[in-house]
């Protein structure tokens, strides 16, 4: 009897619980979403932007040194510093994967507060990024003062 009276009030609440959970959101609800995290979701691109020039930047630097004919003995010293520095960055670097997969789900969810937490998370790193690329910059530019 009890376990029949337990099943009972288990399926009666089943049913009486409002599955408002599992709607998918609004177009209302989404363009709310769009416009709360409109500000970091900007500075995160321009973010983005900033690190693919340097990329770019540092690239160019690297391919001057790869076909330079000569290439002097100080100027090697640097590229070893480089590299070295490149290690260094490279252990103590931050992953953006689980912040993008958070704002991945709260994209889903329509949750402006965990997008935007998850938005300065990877504007951090960004910045770290771009901090780290500028000492490699300044390095590289020692480089190609010395090749000219």
């Amino acid at each position: 009897m009890k376990r029949l009276m337990f099943i009972v009030s288990l399926v009666f609440c089943l049913f009486c619980t409002p599955l408002v959970g599992f709607a998918n959101p609004t177009e209302e609800e989404k363009a709310k979403y769009e416009e709360a995290i409109s500000e970091k979701y900007i500075e995160m691109l321009k973010g983005s932007i900033a690190l693919d020039k340097s990329n770019a930047e540092l690239t160019t630097y690297l391919v001057t040194w790869l076909e330079a004919e000569k290439q002097p003995r100080e100027a090697k010293k640097i590229v070893a510093k480089i590299d070295a520095l490149k290690a260094e960055q490279a252990k103590k670097a931050e992953s953006m994967d689980p912040y993008l997969l958070a704002k991945k789900t709260c994209d889903e969810k329509c949750n402006a507060e965990g997008a935007n937490a998850a938005l300065e998370n990877i504007i951090r790193i960004q910045n770290n990024r771009l901090k780290d690329q500028a000492d490699l910059a300044k390095l590289w530019k020692q480089v190609a003062e010395l090749l000219k």
